[in-house]
């Protein structure tokens, strides 16, 4: 029998984690874009992020504490598994990545430059204030938030204390956030196909598509397979931190 009591709860907070989440990256990007270094600015980019860590944080917290149930392991073996994900992860990516561009290639089509990047690209280019603030969103405070609404809130652990989800449930639920991450991040082009439709613009949301399926495929597999918040989160600030990385010293 479906727990609707429990889905209009997980609807509800899905729905209030994106307003907190899009409304703190306006409140940091606003005086980021306009180059405030005053303590004014300053104080609003430090409390809006910390205001973001310290609520989705401690929601992950809690459920990783008093919700879930997982086997209790010693710092070197939990390391040791950080260290695999990651390796393994961004392996995937790289090879996967690698086969996309391929077969774009034979297809002779250029693929579109993604949501993600393209708001990087421009507030690196701006001044000292806004490298700081897009780096330190891509790289912390977006995987905070991201893997715990999409990976914690809507996968749910693999098993709690009151619960035992069924793997066929749990695999719907991954699939479900693989969609909702990768629409996540490519506003810009879907909205860009809908108000003016042209070839350009399906290509554009088929690559970015492509792109952000890939990065969330291998997230969301990490997550389904091992039911750790933190081994997702590792792999997603990791391929974030390379990114930024890149585009920062190019």
């Amino acid at each position: 029998m479906t727990n609707w009591k429990r889905w209009y709860k997980v609807v509800f907070l899905f729905i209030l984690f994106h307003i907190i989440y899009f409304g703190g990256q306006f409140l940091v990007e606003l005086p980021a874009a306009h180059g405030d270094t005053s303590w004014q600015g300053i104080l609003q980019v430090v409390a809006v992020f910390t205001m973001l860590l310290l609520f989705f944080g401690g929601y992950a917290w809690y459920i990783e504490h008093h919700v879930k149930v997982a086997p209790h392991y010693s710092f070197i073996t939990h390391v040791g598994h950080l260290i695999s994900s990651i390796t393994n992860g961004l392996l995937i990516i790289v090879v996967l990545n690698m086969i996309l561009q391929f077969i774009l290639q034979i297809l002779h089509i250029v693929p579109e430059t993604a949501q993600n990047q393209a708001g990087i690209n421009q507030m690196l280019k701006l001044n000292a204030m806004s490298k700081f603030v897009t780096l330190f969103l891509a790289v912390v405070v977006a995987p905070v938030c991201e893997e715990t609404m999409y990976r914690l809130l809507l996968i749910g652990p693999i098993k709690t204390r009151r619960v035992n989800p069924a793997q066929n449930h749990r695999k719907k639920l991954a699939v479900v956030s693989w969609t909702f991450f990768i629409l996540a991040h490519m506003g810009q082009q879907l909205y860009g196909a809908f108000v003016a439709p042209s070839w350009n613009a399906i290509v554009a949301v088929i690559t970015a598509s492509a792109t952000y399926g890939i990065l969330s495929f291998v997230i969301v597999r990490e997550y389904y397979l091992h039911g750790s918040l933190a081994r997702s989160l590792a792999i997603h600030m990791t391929w974030n931190a390379l990114a930024a990385g890149t585009l920062l010293f190019t």
